[in-house]
């Protein structure tokens, strides 16, 4: 019989130590110290409890259990001595039948990775859906982190070792992550479209109305379909538009989505997430045969990364009337105009001024979004309350000094341009982390002409500046600013710079902040508060309605625009919780005269 929560709160310290016996390997005293937070709201408080354990324990403690697990495909293995939940989840991912080759591979891994780190390499090797990685992605991954710092292998080990603990978890108290499941599938559906030259190298690619880009837009409208959605269409600028209409006519509309366009060797869950979490939640309504007493909408937004052409957030931007129509004549790297694509596509450009909304008849925007970064997953948390979008200012310079001999120029008769830049890098790193929460990148850097043994007489730099709010945005800017200016008066070489873009922060509207704080509260999942350091199609929204974003932890660091950008089954299904909390939560509110 499937363990309980009620029956884990309700058993002696000794039985429910037990009762968790073999979640964390040869570890019992991680139960023994999570049962400390005992009575446990869900599964989740339990999971995050246990997460803590570990976290709050001294290193010693973590090492030891790090060491308390068997390597993989190892003597443990061969000598059919791993506990049985480990013989399960080797099995399952294949290591139990590897080939002589594989087997010395494995073997030569573990090697090289214990002289490293002093730890057995450790992988949840039954994977982010939880139904076992390839072997080939497990070498993979085992080759990767060999490169790592060990501090920051330690982590990952950890990770792994509570994403071990999560999937025990799910099946000791037979609570399947079924949402998140299916969530996971669909974004790994839709990801066998690719853009040409992409698809030959096994990487994701999707820009704006390439044929691979209207296949995804097929494919999602026909799944809105499928799911139940009342109304259904592709509309002028390639938005996929699906419609849940309110138990009355004149119901008002809650707006969400999010894009499926990527970047160039991209990630599978970056936007798409934040469409398949909202179509769960209308299939769940459509198979109860429930109306909310208010319309919902759901928009995969066309274009939102600017990959294509010079034109981000087109797609949300076209909801609010920001469609510029110069970008008409931008071409892309082949030479097509937009135009001439959107006429490929079918598109009218008529009809592009009919999708601007009316704010009025809509209760606002929320967007669920993968994190895009570290934090969550350091904090072995699944969830974020985002309480800003970052306003961002960009720039492009050059530094102009002047090229001499590198052999005999004295190092103070120098004028070097890219010692000016490295300088401004350092001073604008030191500033943001003065905030705590700005960011600064310099993230192209050139050195025309460069010569191994000549003085740097011109360095072409970007700028980008990021902050949870336009005043300290702009107080962060002024000062970087000013350093360039004193840096190339120092050094004596001048500058050149100019502004490329500037877009406000869109904060969080405080009363749909607490809709989804309480969702989250609710599902017992700790609250963090965060500020979104990249930008999202709820900036756009932001200009005419109230927006709030929930983001949903990363794997791999969190680390997004990169192929092993991913997010697991169970963080997936908590996200379509909490967004049916908030629904079931907003319906309620809108029901009370």
């Amino acid at each position: 019989m499937p363990l309980t929560i009620d029956q884990l709160n309700a058993a002696s310290p000794a039985e429910a130590v037990a009762l968790l016996d073999g979640i964390y390997e040869h570890s019992p005293w991680v139960a023994e110290t999570a049962l400390a937070s005992r009575p446990f709201r869900s599964l989740q408080h339990l999971k995050h409890a246990m997460a803590r354990a570990v976290a709050d324990a001294t290193p010693e403690r973590q090492l030891g259990l790090i060491r308390a697990h068997p390597e993989l495909a190892g003597k443990a293995m061969e000598s059919k001595s791993l506990t049985a939940e480990s013989t399960h989840e080797q099995s399952k991912a294949g290591l139990t039948s590897c080939t002589p080759e594989e087997l010395a591979r494995i073997r030569e891994l573990n090697a090289a990775y214990g002289a490293k780190f002093g730890f057995p390499f450790i992988l949840a090797v039954r994977g982010p859906r939880g139904q076992g990685l390839a072997k080939a992605e497990i070498l993979a991954t085992f080759e990767r982190r060999l490169h790592h710092h060990p501090d920051f292998e330690r982590g990952e080990a950890l990770r792994n070792i509570h994403r071990i603990a999560e999937i025990r978890l799910d099946d000791k108290f037979d609570q399947p992550p079924t949402l998140g499941n299916e969530v996971w599938d669909w974004q790994e559906q839709l990801a066998v479209h690719t853009d040409p030259g992409y698809a030959e190298l096994g990487q994701l690619t999707v820009t704006y109305l390439t044929d691979a880009h209207r296949a995804c837009a097929a494919q999602i409208a026909q799944q809105m379909r499928e799911a139940g959605f009342d109304t259904v269409n592709i509309d002028a600028v390639g938005n996929v538009v699906g419609r849940y209409e309110g138990a009355t006519p004149d119901a008002r509309t809650l707006l969400t989505g999010s894009h499926y366009d990527t970047v160039r060797n991209g990630g599978k869950y970056d936007g798409r997430l934040g469409i398949f979490v909202p179509l769960a939640c209308v299939r769940e309504l459509a198979l109860q045969k429930r109306r909310l007493p208010f319309a919902f909408e759901v928009v995969g937004f066309a274009e939102e990364e600017g990959q294509r052409y010079k034109a981000t957030f087109l797609g949300s931007g076209a909801l609010i009337g920001h469609f510029d129509t110069t970008w008409l004549d931008q071409k892309d790297a082949d030479g097509i105009t937009m135009r001439e694509a959107r006429q490929h596509a079918g598109l009218l450009d008529a009809d592009i001024p009919k999708l601007q909304r009316d704010p009025s008849k809509y209760l606002g925007f929320v967007e669920v979004h993968i994190e895009q970064g570290p934090v969550l997953t350091e904090l072995d948390l699944p969830l974020g309350i985002v309480t800003s979008i970052n306003g961002s200012v960009r720039y492009v310079g050059e530094v102009i000094g002047m090229a001499s001999h590198a052999g005999t120029t004295p190092m103070d008769r120098r004028r070097d341009a890219a010692a000016a830049v490295a300088e401004l890098i350092l001073f604008a790193e030191q500033r943001a982390a003065k905030d705590g929460d700005s960011v600064a990148t310099v993230g192209m850097l050139e050195v025309p002409n460069g010569s191994i043994n000549v003085v740097p007489g011109r360095c072409k730099f970007s700028l980008d500046l990021r902050a949870p709010d336009n005043e300290q945005r702009d107080a962060m800017a002024t000062d970087v600013l000013a350093a360039l200016k004193d840096i190339c008066e120092r050094r004596s070489v001048r500058y050149t710079l100019e502004e490329t873009m500037r877009a406000a922060a869109a904060p969080s509207a405080p009363e749909w902040q607490r809709r989804w704080e309480k969702a989250v509260d609710t599902l017992g999942v700790p609250l963090f508060r965060m500020p979104s350091g990249a930008g999202h199609d709820a900036m756009k929204l932001h200009e005419v309605m109230p927006q709030a974003m929930l983001f949903v932890r990363g794997i791999n660091s969190g680390i997004s625009h990169n192929p092993l950008e991913s997010s697991t089954n169970d963080d997936m299904q908590l996200a379509v919780q909490a967004f049916q909390l908030l629904l079931d939560n907003l319906a309620a509110e809108t029901a009370t005269p």
